[in-house]
């Protein structure tokens, strides 16, 4: 059984035109992160917002562990952990602790063990300095690891996690990632969506990418990547040669260099001249015309397609 399973999920607002979610299918296997990737609009937050049965969907099924979302709303309740984008769901005049001791005591958690669960979790997440500080004092690195935290209080099998790292520092966005990637190791289900491609690389087992509420591809994040097989090359000239006026000369070599069959694409950053190849084996050419191009070159390097790449291209044409 599927830990969640979305069958032509459709879902249209009120007084918009175009669905949110259109024929929209999903299966997320038990013990795997899913990376759900989209522009904003595409519908990732309506699929979170369907699965944890804030709204309901106009056609089509979805079920948690078995439990539609619509028959039976409350199981589906007590088998997820939701950590939503939004902050208004927490109480601003109660600390952090409080905070989890009130929807702790919602979750039927009481006395010394709903005690016990606050401190494991305040320290597990980094916040156990700040237990006591009003949340309306919390930074938003900090509201959202309480917001990761409040989602693990009954530990339950399934975590629906809406852009958890999206606006904090580097060093948070780090430790809430290791804390995903521990509910991975103890077998748990994720749904994470994102905007950061990194992420989404490193920590998804499988990835989906949403374009106007339909999946347009769904595999893992090296499957995706080797959609695009074409290669990258950077060409990195001294800084100091352009300034003295050379930049005529790099424009006359990226024209030359668009007749190589093997480039299908070429662009300028300085000081980098990027090479878009669709055949790793004309490289050879291009070595010979930069060689004798007469330009101090600092380096040269090919990179292989990111994840952002495919994401780019999907999603755009």
């Amino acid at each position: 059984m599927q830990s969640i399973k979305i069958t032509d999920l459709t879902h249209r607002f009120p007084r918009q035109p175009c669905p949110a979610l259109d024929g929209f299918s999903l299966s997320v296997e038990p013990g795997h992160i899913f990376g759900l990737l989209g522009p904003n609009g595409a519908g990732k937050t309506t699929v979170v917002r369907i699965l944890s049965t804030l709204i309901l969907p106009t056609s089509g099924k979805a079920t948690v562990c078995g439990c539609d979302v619509v028959r039976e709303g409350n199981r589906v309740k007590r088998l997820i952990g939701l950590a939503a984008s939004s902050e208004r769901s927490f109480y601003f005049r109660l600390t952090g602790y409080q905070n989890l001791e009130f929807f702790g005591g919602l979750l039927g958690l009481r006395g010394r063990e709903l005690e016990n669960r606050n401190e494991y979790l305040l320290d597990l997440v980094g916040l156990s300095d700040a237990r006591n500080l009003l949340f309306m004092k919390y930074s938003s690195g900090m509201k959202r690891k309480l917001s990761l935290a409040r989602c693990l209080l009954n530990d339950p099998p399934v975590y629906l996690l809406d852009e958890p790292t999206t606006g904090i520092d580097p060093s948070s966005a780090i430790h809430i990632r290791r804390v995903i990637e521990e509910l991975r190791a103890r077998g748990k289900t994720v749904l994470l969506t994102t905007h950061n491609m990194e992420e989404a690389d490193k920590l998804s087992d499988v990835v989906g990418i949403l374009k106007e509420g339909r999946l347009v591809a769904v595999d893992t994040p090296a499957n995706l990547r080797a959609i695009l097989r074409n290669r990258r090359m950077v060409i990195t000239f001294n800084p100091q040669v352009l300034s003295v006026g050379s930049k005529e000369k790099v424009n006359d070599l990226a024209h030359t260099l668009r007749t190589i069959p093997a480039v299908s694409g070429i662009s300028m950053s300085n000081p980098d001249l990027v090479l878009h190849l669709n055949d790793t084996a004309g490289i050879t050419p291009i070595i010979h015309m930069l060689s004798g191009s007469g330009l101090e070159i600092q380096s040269i390097r090919t990179e292989e397609p990111t994840l952002e790449d495919v994401f780019i291209r999907l999603t755009e044409h």
